[in-house]
């Protein structure tokens, strides 16, 4: 199948600093950019574990033909926090915390945001980033995000 357009998904939480990565990418994709695309997932509009399931129906429906961007907050090894990791393929959301979805997009893009951690410490590890940080990292992925999608 030909792939017709493009998609944004910005998956997290606007409720823990640590996972506010997608909706603040989508916020500002959105705000900030007037990306011309569909973007869901934004501050105060989540896409995330308690909805995830029904937004990957909608995508598989409506969005079947487009290529799908997938937007996360993630763990990783100390020296890895700060940096933005391209994912061909998509990206597993809820891995941090043990939940599988299946795959997202055909293009996934993670923000590390804290080191990982063992099951029990990963949400207190979410909870203590700091928002200016993660603020900071979304801004960088949503710039990225538009200057690839506007070709320049």
């Amino acid at each position: 199948m030909e792939k017709m357009g493009t998609v944004v998904v910005c998956i997290g939480s606007d409720k823990v600093s640590g996972d506010m990565l997608g909706p603040l990418v989508g916020s500002s994709l959105r705000e900030e950019y007037h990306l011309c695309c569909p973007v869901y997932g934004a501050v105060g509009e989540s896409v995330n574990g308690l909805n995830l399931g029904a937004y990957l129906a909608m995508l598989g429906e409506k969005h079947a033909a487009d290529s799908v961007i997938a937007v996360d907050a993630a763990l990783g090894k100390a020296a890895d926090v700060g940096k933005i990791r391209l994912k061909r393929g998509g990206i597993r959301a809820g891995g941090a915390l043990e939940k599988s979805f299946g795959k997202v997009g055909d293009v996934g893009i993670v923000g590390v945001v804290a080191e990982e951690q063992a099951p029990e410490g990963v949400y207190a590890a979410l909870l203590a980033v700091p928002f200016a940080f993660v603020s900071e990292l979304a801004g960088r992925i949503a710039k990225m995000i538009y200057s690839v999608l506007q070709g320049r």
